[in-house]
C-alpha cells in the first residue's frame, strides 16, 4: 500500500508537519541537519516501529518532549495507521483500534531503506543479510511469518532445556528439525528467485562486475537438519544452546567469484547494496502486483553522478513510491526537480511543499 498523507509531531527537530504525498516520487530538499532524513525516519518508524538510524526512542523524541507521534493514511483503502512512542512505551493504532503487535503496521506498509550505511548488508554480520531475506519473505510468503515464529519458540525451549541439562531437549530437537527444513527451503527459493532481478539490475548499474548470491542455510549443506542437530548434540549440551540452524543462515555475496566482503571498496559495497535492495523491490512488485515504498537517503554519498543516474533509472523502474533526500543546489536535486514529483523543502525543522 502507498502513503497518501503523513503527519508527525515532536520527531527530532520537527515539531509538527502534515503532508500530502505524491504516490510515485517525493523529493525532500534542504541543507545538512535541516531535517530531511527525519521525514524518511518517520515513514520507517510507521512501518516497523524503529528508525534505520537508531533503536532508541529518547534519540527520536524532540528535546524537551515526552513522546512522538506519526500518522499515515493509505491511498486506496484510506486506512489510518498511527504510532505514538514514549521512552518506555509504544502505542499502535490501525483505524483507531489499538494493536499490540508492530507487525500489524508492517503488514500494511512494505518499506525498504537505502541509506549511507546500507553497505552493512555486505560487510556487516550475517544478521543483516538474514533480515534482508526475512523482509522479503514476510511480505510475499504468507506462511513464513508463522513458520518462523514457531521455530523461534521451539528453539528457545530447546535452548532452555539444554541449559538445564533436561532430557526434554531431544523432544524439542525433533520438533525443531522439520520447521528448520521448511524455513530454509523458503529462504533458498526466495534467494533463487531474486537472481534474475539481481542480474538485470547489476547489468544496468554495474555492468563490468558480476554479483552472485548464494544462500547458506546454517548447517552442513549435504546433511538433513535432523542429522546436523544429532551430530552437534554433545556440543550443544556443553554450550547450552543450539549451534546450527536457520538462526545462523547467511548469504554469500560474490563479486567476480570472490567474496565481496573481502575484496570490494566501500563504494562498491554501497552499489551492491543498492542492487540487492532495488532487486528486492522489483521482486515484490512482480509477486504482489502493487508497489512497495523505497526511502533513499543521501544517494550521492560515495557514488559518482553516473552511478547515481543509473540507480535512479532502476529505482523508477521498480514502480515503487519513492522518497529521496538531496542537498540544496546539488546536481542530484536539479535532476530530481525536473521530474513530476512531490517537492518538500526543509529548513530548521520547518517543511514547506
Amino acid at each position: 500500500m502507498l502513503l497518501d498523507k503523513l503527519s508527525l509531531r515532536n520527531l527530532r527537530n520537527i515539531r509538527e508537519a502534515n503532508l500530502q504525498l505524491n504516490n510515485r516520487t517525493n523529493v525532500i530538499i534542504g541543507e545538512n541537519a535541516a531535517g530531511k532524513t527525519t521525514l524518511l525516519e518517520a515513514i520507517d518508524i510507521l512501518s516497523r516501529g524503529r528508525s534505520f538510524r537508531t533503536n532508541k526512542s529518547e534519540d527520536l523524541i524532540q528535546h524537551g518532549g515526552t513522546s512522538l507521534y506519526i500518522g499515515g493514511t493509505l491511498g486506496e483503502s484510506n486506512k489510518k495507521l498511527e504510532i505514538e512512542k514514549k521512552q518506555n512505551k509504544t502505542k499502535i493504532l490501525v483505524d483507531g483500534k489499538e494493536e499490540n503487535r508492530q507487525s500489524r503496521l508492517a503488514e500494511q506498509l512494505a518499506v525498504q531503506t537505502i541509506h549511507p550505511n546500507s553497505h552493512g548488508l555486505i560487510e556487516g554480520p550475517p544478521s543483516e543479510r538474514r533480515a534482508f531475506i526475512d523482509w522479503g519473505l514476510f511480505h510475499v510468503e504468507h506462511s513464513y511469518k508463522n513458520e518462523w515464529s514457531k521455530y523461534v519458540k521451539i528453539l528457545r525451549q530447546r535452548n532452555e532445556a539444554l541449559k538445564m541439562r533436561d532430557p526434554e531437549a531431544d523432544a524439542w530437537m525433533k520438533q525443531l528439525a522439520p520447521l528448520g527444513e521448511r524455513i530454509s527451503l523458503l529462504r533458498e527459493n526466495y534467494v533463487e528467485g531474486l537472481k534474475k532481478h539481481i542480474e538485470e539490475t547489476q547489468k544496468l548499474i554495474m555492468p563490468d562486475l558480476e554479483v552472485v548470491l548464494a544462500y547458506e542455510k546454517g548447517w552442513e549443506k549435504e546433511k538433513p537438519f535432523i542429522e546436523a542437530l544429532e551430530s552437534k548434540k554433545t556440543t550443544d549440551q556443553e554450550k547450552g544452546f543450539t549451534g546450527c540452524g536457520p538462526q545462523n543462515a547467511d548469504i554469500k555475496i560474490l563479486l567476480k567469484n570472490k567474496e565481496a566482503q573481502k575484496i570490494s571498496s566501500r563504494g562498491q559495497q554501497k552499489i551492491i547494496a543498492n542492487i540487492m535492495l532495488l532487486s528486492q523491490s522489483k521482486d515484490f512488485f512482480d509477486k504482489k502486483g502493487f508497489p512497495s515504498i523505497i526511502l533513499v537517503d543521501d544517494l550521492s554519498a560515495e557514488l559518482t553522478l553516473e552511478i547515481q543516474e543509473r540507480i535512479l533509472e532502476r529505482l523508477f523502474e521498480t514502480r515503487s513510491q519513492i522518497f529521496l533526500t538531496a542537498l540544496n543546489d546539488s546536481v542530484l536535486a536539479e535532476i530530481l526537480c525536473e521530474i513530476n514529483a512531490g517537492l518538500f523543502h526543509v529548513e530548521h525543522g520547518e517543511i514547506t511543499q
